[in-house]
């Protein structure tokens, strides 16, 4: 009996020093016998101080909203004054009007000019956000950052520096590749950082910024091609880029299974604890797991899990509808008597619609009270009511548009009345990808990037088909009825929020992923979006 309760003691004082020991390092046992994170643990990036949130947040929102501002620019390829006017969504206004530049320059077809810009980039978006955010899960969220950095900023460099038409092919490919991490990633890294409530502001910053910095972007062109010429374009783009590269390298590793990772492994070198079994989502220990992990859950999630598909169907479709409106933007200013600089300027309203964005948002933080009061956690559905009003906004924005513009539009209205358009066409751009991007964060937690991936790749395969789409059409039908066409396509999805708020928590609650998905999050974070 006296040497059972000695054992029994001696065991009892093992527990209890590997207890403080683990405690010290911000760590504890689980009911599981399985090591995990201390709530108040000030390692966890969710407890890091709001100088080092802010400064981590601040470069990477800067990343990808200036990647955004100049990724417009950087298609500019001859000094032709109308070029650098075209308005900018994404890369969007710089497919009619560069094929007869691109077909002078370098003997190419109109539609083989818009292949070289618009397709290549793209195409690189698609493979880039297909293969580089699960890699974020493996190796974390600063990697990817530094690597797409330094390729973003060498793409300028080559499409301005070596001035032959393979240039542009293999710039653009590289620069699509490149910016498909901060568009992706950085939804993984915003997660990391921040609970639920604090997330609906900070992605309302995130996507704002991007959409603003998208409107922004011909005024940046315009400035820097009058003073300096086109070239100067690139090499700005690839100046700024650098700097913010040296800003990223001052940014934390965020992922936490990753610092969990690096503590347990410090722990196993000089600690005395027995057992210091941890669960890891990202473990790849062999090349089956490293494919499975950056290509196979990917695809599996686009295929097999309805919210990724409903996801990805609504936000490819109707971020191509942009690509079909702004095929006549820069006609229709010239046409009512404004500049080729001037013309681009009304595309500025685009950015005011980006403000009404808080509107929604106070609906979203009434309801995070709510759930708290009721000691209940917000559920990622909580948060999409703003997808209902971006829906209806967009249509009837595109419709008001397609009418007021010439030829169709009464003799002397004033150029205001389609300007206005464009507002409630920013407000929905912007709302839905800030629903429908937090909604899969919300939905897949710590595999955030790996159900990006499938959306990203199709939206930007789908990005770059548009424009010859589009050429087509406004060739056949003229800017009035071809604004009509795209107007329709977003009236069906008039009905689209109605179908998610009836069957996507159904379709969550039943999906094996995400289920897992959350079991994984609750092992590997502290859990306070409970509360």
């Amino acid at each position: 009996m006296e040497d059972s309760s000695g054992k029994a003691g001696c065991v009892a004082v093992i527990e209890d020093l590997d207890t403080a020991e683990l405690r010290a390092h911000g760590l504890e046992r689980g009911p599981d016998d399985l090591i995990r994170w201390r709530r108040d643990s000030p390692d966890h990036p969710r407890n890091w101080s709001s100088r080092r949130k802010g400064f981590d947040t601040t470069v990477i929102i800067f990343f990808r909203v200036f990647r955004h501002c100049s990724q417009h620019n950087r298609s500019k390829l001859r000094r032709i004054p109308s070029y650098r006017q075209r308005p900018v969504t994404d890369n969007i206004f710089v497919k009619a009007a560069v094929a007869d530049p691109l077909r002078d320059e370098y003997s190419l077809g109109k539609r083989l000019s818009l292949v070289s810009i618009t397709f290549m980039y793209n195409l690189g978006q698609a493979f880039g956000g297909l293969f580089i955010p699960p890699l974020s899960e493996i190796g974390g969220r600063r990697l990817p950052y530094l690597i797409s950095c330094a390729l973003f900023s060498l793409s300028c460099v080559v499409v301005a520096a070596i001035p032959h038409q393979s240039a542009i092919w293999i710039g653009r490919f590289i620069g699509g590749f490149a910016s498909a991490v901060p568009a992706v990633v950085t939804a993984g890294s915003v997660e990391d950082l921040f609970n639920t409530r604090t997330r609906i502001w900070i992605v309302v910053l995130w996507n704002g910024g991007s959409t603003a910095g998208l409107c922004f972007g011909p005024v940046y062109a315009a400035y820097i091609n009058a003073a300096h010429g086109w070239k100067w374009v690139y090499y700005s783009s690839a100046i700024v880029t650098a700097v913010t590269f040296l800003c990223l390298l001052g940014v934390q590793e965020s992922r936490p299974s990753k610092i969990l990772k690096a503590k347990i492994a410090k722990l196993r070198g000089c600690s005395k604890i027995h057992n210091l079994d941890w669960h890891n989502p990202d473990e790849s220990p062999n090349m089956a797991s490293l494919v499975n992990l950056v290509l196979i859950r990917p695809v599996h999630l686009l295929c097999t899990e309805p919210l990724v598909m409903m996801v990805t169907a609504i936000s490819a479709i109707s971020w191509g509808i942009i690509y079909f409106f702004t095929e006549s933007l820069t006609k229709a200013y010239t046409s009512m008597g404004f500049s080729n600089t001037e013309a681009s300027l009304p595309f500025l309203a685009m950015a005011s619609g980006v403000l009404l964005t808080s509107l929604p948002r106070l609906w979203d933080m009434r309801v995070a009270k709510r759930r708290q009061a009721q000691h209940k956690p917000v559920q990622p559905e909580d948060k999409i009511v703003g997808f209902a009003f971006a829906a209806p906004a967009l249509a009837v924005g595109l419709a008001w548009y397609a009418w007021t513009v010439p030829p169709a539009a009464p003799a002397g209205l004033p150029w205001i009345v389609p300007t206005l358009a464009l507002a409630p066409v920013g407000f929905a751009v912007n709302e839905m990808a800030y629903t429908l991007s937090g909604y899969l964060a919300d939905a897949y937690l710590l595999y955030a990037a790996s159900a990006f991936c499938g959306l990203a790749f199709v939206r930007a395969l789908v990005s770059g088909l548009m424009p010859l789409a589009a050429l087509a059409l406004h060739d056949a039908l003229g800017a009035n009825l071809a604004g009509t066409v795209v107007a329709g396509l977003a009236l069906v999805f008039c009905g689209a929020p109605w179908v998610f708020f009836r069957y996507s928590r159904t379709l969550r609650q039943r999906s094996p992923f995400a289920r897992f998905s959350l079991q994984s999050h609750l092992r590997t974070q502290i859990d306070r979006d409970n509360i």
